[in-house]
């Protein structure tokens, strides 16, 4: 190999050597802000796993909420089953029952409690009319099929915004990101150990010459 094709070699090299650096570059950027937004302002980015949100988002996709003292009908919310089981639904209505508030959710997707109203989906606003018109008890024993009744301590938080499609990475990322973690460190020290090599065949060649 002749000293042009050397030059052009490591042209090339260095190109590629760029890309990566960028990518690993973009990745160490993208993580610090998300630490920054889940540890320092408490969002917490979550997968939606179902349809039941439909057309609201789908499944795939990524909300991103924020714990609130308290929340309003209205709310999309994500909260926990006592299974750990994580699920995003509306409130569609606030009862107070022995000095504890309790938010009832529903899913925009899912057919109304109401048996008069047949198995289609129906306007949440009409879910909450008739939770309304019922008592606490009538609620939990006649709709808890359909209706989740939840607690304060229940609710994650109040979904805030969401981004198509971005879930399913997201929860990749979570799951594996020790893998992640591990990867850039190697992409880095791989293009430190070549960039040394090249420095050092320089310095010889100069040293030579």
């Amino acid at each position: 190999m002749n000293y042009n094709d050397e030059i052009l070699e490591n042209k090339t090299f260095n190109i590629f050597k760029q890309v990566l650096f960028d990518i690993v570059l973009a990745i160490c950027i993208m993580l610090a802000i998300a630490l920054v937004l889940v540890y320092g302002f408490k969002f917490k980015p979550y997968e939606v796993l179902s349809d039941s949100m439909y057309p609201v988002f789908k499944t795939g996709d990524m909300v991103v909420v924020k714990a609130q003292d308290d929340y309003a009908v209205g709310d999309i919310v994500t909260y926990s089953f006592s299974s750990g089981t994580l699920a995003t639904h509306r409130i569609v209505s606030i009862k107070e029952h022995n000095g504890t508030t309790y938010y009832f959710t529903h899913g925009d997707n899912v057919q109304s409690p109401n048996p008069e109203d047949g198995s289609d989906p129906v306007e949440w606003k009409k879910v909450a009319e008739y939770i309304d018109g019922r008592t606490y008890e009538q609620v939990v024993a006649e709709d808890n099929a359909t209706i989740d009744v939840l607690t304060l301590s229940d609710i994650e938080g109040k979904v805030v915004t969401s981004i198509a499609n971005y879930g399913t990475y997201v929860n990749f990322i979570a799951e594996h990101k020790l893998l992640f973690i591990a990867m850039i460190i190697a992409i880095w020290c791989i293009c430190a150990t070549v960039q040394n090599e090249i420095d050092m065949r320089r310095t010889r060649r100069i040293w030579i010459a």
